[in-house]
């Protein structure tokens, strides 16, 4: 896990703003107000996360997501920071058998059990601080979650259009941006160094993929799965930890 340093549900993200000062939270030892410090209420929604299979999260301030993404800026719609502080989630496969523990029914099964997942966490872990939370899933999109995870150093966003983590490669899945009224980074943290080399990976794997044209449907999307699994195989980082058959099937093509 990296971690570097009255509530309603609108229709494209959770949300909760606290009624108490800001920067402040109840101590669950004495109930007094005490001041929140971003580094460790970082760490509590992490560890909360990684219980619940969401194992990687990492720290960014949200104007810095929307310095990459201008065209899908949250701040505006924030609380007013210089920088306000957020976490990009995502997940290795250690997800997969949390998921499988809790069913898989309904349409879009692992999709409710990420926001379960990420807004019980949250509750678990910052019971009185304000926050919001933008789900990678919804469509229209309102965050731009490769984005945020490479401006986080949390994965690098390369050419084939995955996001490559240092360790387990494009073997990984990003699921939501949180952000919270506190105080963000008071700089944009360094990006990773480009772990792998497209050219020499994946290149001819997305060239074939491309050249496959863009699906009009979802439909059409899923009768080519396999030439973008491959540009995934193709990979060299992160070979170790790639999705079994089962999981990487339900990716790509839904089958339970």
């Amino acid at each position: 896990m990296q971690c570097h340093a009255a509530h309603v549900a609108p229709a494209r993200w959770a949300e909760r703003r606290c009624a108490r000062p800001r920067d402040c939270c109840v101590c669950a030892r004495g109930g007094t107000l005490r001041r929140v410090e971003p580094h460790d209420l970082c760490a509590r929604v992490t560890a909360a996360l990684a219980s619940r299979g969401l194992d990687l999260a990492a720290p960014l301030a949200v104007e810095d997501h929307d310095a990459a993404a201008p065209g899908l800026a949250i701040a505006p719609s924030l609380w007013g920071r210089a920088r306000t502080l957020a976490i990009v989630v995502g997940n290795t496969r250690a997800l997969w058998p949390r998921f499988l523990a809790a069913g898989t029914d309904g349409a879009d099964p692992l999709d409710a059990f990420v926001e379960r997942a990420i807004t019980d966490a949250i509750e678990e872990a910052t019971p009185h601080a304000g926050w919001t939370v933008r789900w990678a899933h919804h469509v229209p999109a309102t965050v731009a979650i490769q984005r945020a995870a490479d401006v986080a150093g949390l994965a690098y966003l390369a050419p084939s259009h995955l996001c490559v983590h240092p360790t387990y490669g494009p073997w990984i899945a990003l699921r939501a941006l949180i952000a919270f009224d506190l105080d963000g980074p008071p700089a944009p943290t360094p990006r990773i160094e480009r772990p792998c080399d497209c050219a020499r990976g994946c290149g001819d794997a997305l060239a074939r993929a491309l050249d496959a044209g863009a699906p009009s449907s979802t439909a059409e999307l899923r009768d080519r799965w396999r030439l973008w699994l491959a540009v995934r195989d193709a990979c060299p980082v992160g070979r170790a930890h790639r999705y079994d058959d089962a999981q990487v099937r339900f990716h790509y093509t839904g089958e339970r």
